[in-house]
């Protein structure tokens, strides 16, 4: 699957070359001349990588870096200028930047710095995997946890009920049967017990139930 980029470039002739370099090597590419372009790119077409320029011609990218940074699953912003400011660049990482290259840019570098941006993407996303699904078994657990307790109560009230209905019954084959059912209602209680007590279903240390 091709990585989708955001081009954010209002130099035509810049944007035509880095956009025909990145596809050549494999990425899905999309562009934006200005501020209200890429916004609008990256609300329908959600790119995992934004190449941005700071200076535009409708304002700043930092706007850009502003505005994303309310998002919790922002794009990871590689900052592509011509202004080599020190200040800029700490502003820039300051705001979530991933990478601030200047201009002119070094295609190399821009490869280079693009596989590490793949690269971490990839594993952010794994990690945000990992946590979904940790979320999921831990909900899983609470709900199976919940529902032994329940049962054993039932069966703990099964159990009373039937001793004291065999204490006041004669007939043989009944106590027989009482018997019968109390035994099943222990196991299935003792089952419950050590179902419970498994590791597996062990409340995470630090969760809540």
């Amino acid at each position: 699957m091709q990585e989708p980029i955001l081009l954010v470039e209002d130099d035509q002739i810049l944007q035509l070359t880095l956009t025909t370099m990145l596809r050549r090597d494999g990425y899905a590419v999309d562009t934006a001349r200005n501020i209200a372009e890429a916004r609008l790119a990256i609300l329908s077409r959600r790119p995992r990588i934004i190449l941005l320029d700071l200076g535009l011609p409708d304002g700043s990218g930092f706007d850009i870096l502003n505005w994303l940074n309310l998002e919790p699953d922002r794009p990871l912003i590689i900052v592509t200028t011509a202004n080599d400011s020190p200040k800029a660049a700490l502003e820039a990482l300051g705001l979530g930047a991933f990478d601030y290259l200047t201009k002119p840019i070094n295609h190399e570098t821009l490869r280079y710095t693009l596989r590490r941006a793949v690269s971490y993407d990839q594993l952010r996303q794994q990690v945000r995997n990992y946590e979904e699904l940790r979320s999921e078994v831990d909900e899983a657990r609470l709900t199976v946890r919940s529902a032994a307790h329940h049962i054993s109560q039932a069966l703990t009230v099964i159990m009373g009920e039937a001793q004291l209905v065999r204490e006041e019954i004669s007939d043989p084959a009944l106590r027989v049967s009482l018997d019968r059912i109390v035994r099943m209602a222990e196991e299935a209680a003792q089952t419950l017990a050590t179902l419970r007590t498994n590791r597996l279903l062990a409340p995470r240390e630090g969760s809540v139930e």
